[in-house]
């Protein structure tokens, strides 16, 4: 139930600051905005590890704190790779393909071993099927981007799978270690841009966008941690569904009705999950 909840709130975080930082990355460009957002991470979390948990205690968990390093290089990448996708072709087909990475993670975790019931599966499968649905938004005019979602998928599915990796270190320090490997990674592009910098009108906007997101990465470190993986990797998938919510109710959009469906979807694979936790 945990890992339900908590895979769920994560989701919810993402799509929160994709939402706010939708007309920021607009106005000043999305690696601007991405250095902004990590940067907010590194000074919220990482205080707050280092004073809560401390460096890490033995071997174990200096090893595990590496695999949090990689996966922290591995997010840089798999949210570049998203973005060069999403230049080149359409949102919908883009959304929907990289929204399988809880389709990926759920792949990995039961490929190493992690038992999994007939009703299990049925909810896991749910999951991935309304996170499709709900981010698919039409029929695409162009295949362009395709593989680039695809991968960018992968990616964040591997992100995941390293955080299952590093076990032996506590999640607020998993987040800690990821979210300043991501930031270092790319404050050199950041630098050579002169990406630093952000308009005054734009600083809450960006500010809170990056709070929501690192929110979700301690989210995210802590359903991992609370497991089983395959539950985790697709709760942590529906942000998909939970910006088709947020544009319903704040945006003011109109899905259309396999949109709906895709919630419906959703709700039953939650319920699902939830009962059996």
């Amino acid at each position: 139930m945990l890992t339900v909840v908590t895979g769920l709130a994560a989701a919810l975080s993402y799509a929160l600051s994709d939402m706010l930082a939708q007309r920021v990355s607009r106005i000043i460009g999305a690696a601007r905005l991405m250095i902004w957002a990590l940067g907010v991470g590194v000074v919220v979390v990482v205080p707050v590890a280092l004073v809560v948990e401390g460096l890490p205690a033995d071997a174990a968990q200096w090893r595990a704190a590496g695999l949090a390093c990689v996966a922290g290089v591995v997010y840089v990448a798999g949210y570049f790779t998203l973005l060069s996708a999403l230049r080149r072709g359409d949102l919908s087909l883009v959304t929907a393909l990289s929204s399988l990475q809880g389709a990926f993670v759920a792949g990995a975790a039961i490929a190493g071993g992690e038992p999994v019931t007939p009703l299990v599966a049925a909810g896991l499968a749910l999951a991935v099927a309304g996170g499709v649905l709900a981010a698919t938004q039409g029929r695409a005019k162009t295949t362009a981007g395709a593989g680039l979602a695809v991968v960018a998928g992968l990616l964040f599915a591997l992100f995941i799978v390293l955080y299952d990796r590093a076990a032996a270190l506590p999640w607020l320090s998993q987040a800690a270690f990821a979210r300043l490997t991501s930031f270092l990674t790319l404050l050199p592009v950041a630098l050579v841009q002169r990406g630093l910098w952000m308009k005054r009108a734009l600083r809450p906007a960006a500010t809170a966008s990056g709070l929501l997101e690192v929110g979700g990465l301690v989210l995210l470190a802590a359903s991992v941690s609370l497991g089983p993986l395959a539950v985790a990797g697709v709760m942590t998938a529906q942000y998909a569904t939970f910006a088709l919510l947020l544009g319903l109710a704040v945006l003011k959009e109109r899905p259309r009705p396999h949109q709906l469906a895709g919630v419906a979807c959703t709700i039953a694979s939650v319920t699902i999950l939830s009962s059996l936790g």
